[in-house]
């Protein structure tokens, strides 16, 4: 299968907890993966509302600015969301890829 993204995912090798407002809602979530376009977030509990792309939430960290970010996909219990390269973006997937993955075993078999 050939693989379309424009940058590398980074799989979750540690588990990872941001905070992330949802319709209103402040909900913990882990980071499952991560690249500089964007993040699979996956929850405990079902997400509220019904599945739908294009919507804004924010993605918070202590170690980090809040950062708001677009929806591409929902399901039951994770979303996808769609990273922009400013500078708060570029902390947040920074804080994420440090947290998750060990960068010194990134790309080897």
């Amino acid at each position: 299968m050939h693989e379309n993204r424009e940058w590398p995912r980074y799989t979750a090798q540690r588990s990872f907890t941001l905070s992330v407002s949802l319709e209103g809602k402040i909900l913990p979530c882990r980071v499952s993966d991560v690249s500089l376009g964007g993040a699979r977030l996956t929850f405990d509990d079902m997400l509220p509302g019904d599945p739908r792309e294009g919507y804004a939430v924010e993605l918070s960290h202590p170690d980090a600015q809040t950062v708001v970010c677009e929806t591409v996909w929902q399901s039951d219990r994770e979303i996808g969301v769609q990273f922009d390269f400013s500078e708060d973006s570029l902390g947040l997937i920074s804080v994420c890829i440090r947290n998750t993955t060990d960068l010194s075993q990134a790309g080897q078999p």
